[in-house]
């Protein structure tokens, strides 16, 4: 589990990271589902340029390019009815590496991941 964790930390850190230089929108949404389908429902419903991580058995992360709040929003009413789930989503304006740090690493010792 831990080469998952450490999967998705370098790709979202390379995707804040892109977004950061070239000063482009990125949100990132973090599903928490046990539905089967959820991944598949997520992926075929994503752009080329997004990417879809799974994070644990019932964490799925989504990291939406070129993608502000409100958009992330239409992208979270697209997909709500397919499966069942709960989201994370809100504005963030710190240092996005921490960010993913603390999701991820500090809290694992509360989920399965």
């Amino acid at each position: 589990m831990e080469l998952m964790i450490d999967n998705v930390l370098n790709i979202a850190s390379d995707e804040f990271y892109r977004a950061s230089r070239y000063k482009m929108l990125l949100s990132v949404i973090l599903i928490n589902s046990s539905d089967s389908k959820a991944f598949n429902v997520l992926y075929k419903n994503i752009r080329q340029s997004d990417i879809v991580q799974q994070l644990s058995s019932d964490m799925i992360v989504v990291i939406l390019t070129h993608t502000d709040y409100n958009n992330a929003l239409l992208f979270i009413k697209n997909v709500e009815q397919a499966f069942d789930f709960t989201y994370t989503l809100g504005e963030f304006k710190e240092d996005a590496f921490q960010f993913i740090r603390k999701l991820f690493l500090d809290n694992k010792k509360y989920g399965d991941y």
